[in-house]
């Protein structure tokens, strides 16, 4: 799989991020994914508390770059 890996900023400030999952990633998950192929849109807390939120999987690299246009990430 390619690596993609797009950023931007949800409205509230929160970094958002579309990017295959890592185990670094996966450790600050509350509720990690069981399935962790493709790519996930994620949402980063930046209050300090280091907590990632998991929004969607996206199963491959052009449905997650569509999804990444849709939200104007780069």
């Amino acid at each position: 799989m390619a690596e993609l890996y797009l950023t931007g900023t949800a409205p509230d400030g929160k970094h958002l991020m579309i990017a295959p999952i890592t185990s670094k990633k996966l450790a600050r998950c509350p509720e990690p994914p069981a399935d962790t192929s493709g790519y996930f849109l994620m949402e980063e807390d930046c209050t300090g508390t280091g907590v990632l939120t998991i929004l969607a999987r996206v199963s491959d690299a052009e449905a997650a770059f569509r999804l990444g246009r849709m939200f104007c990430m780069s």
